[in-house]
């Protein structure tokens, strides 16, 4: 795992092919440190491929601790992706999708939406209420149409959940 952070492209790809071949929840959080910190290239796109292709169940946990920490900011639009693109659920946790969405650029925004519209039940209160704060504070203070934009739909989508409680 310490190469994925090698100078040298040919050892960040032998820890890749590692990685694809153990297929391990210990591989999660490095991978997704060395995406964090690579700059766009070829081997920068494997690993986008690789984080949103995850289907061990923990990876979703690993994902939201690092929305949570701050650790992963600048990536958080593709944390939101990948959480979408690997087919987890993270309804329980959409107080920090939304918060994390709403804070983020027109990405983070859309990839929130497309987790928040995928969900079909909530069970903790509390969290979808504390979700829905978060749009409506987000709309309330938004001047860019173009969030705004997304912000609504989002919102729609908690209130359904709302009532469908």
């Amino acid at each position: 795992m310490k190469d994925l952070n090698s100078k040298d492209d040919k050892k960040v790809v032998a820890e890749l092919d590692k990685a694809d071949a153990s297929g391990t929840i210990a591989w999660v959080k490095p991978l997704l440190y060395a995406f964090r910190d690579r700059g766009e290239d070829e081997i920068r796109e494997r690993m986008r491929g690789m984080l949103s292709s995850i289907k061990l169940s923990g990876a979703e946990g690993v994902y939201l601790e690092e929305l949570e920490s701050g650790e992963c900011d600048g990536i958080a639009a593709d944390i939101l992706g990948f959480i979408w693109s690997a087919g987890f659920d993270p309804s329980y946790k959409l107080d920090l999708i939304t918060k994390v969405a709403t804070s983020g650029d027109f990405r983070a925004a859309m990839e929130g939406l497309t987790i928040v519209e995928q969900c079909e039940s909530i069970d903790e209160e509390h969290v979808l209420l504390e979700a829905i704060l978060n749009v409506r504070n987000a709309i309330e203070t938004c001047s860019d149409d173009s969030l705004r934009a997304m912000y609504e739909p989002m919102l729609g989508a908690l209130q359904r959940l709302e009532r469908a409680q």
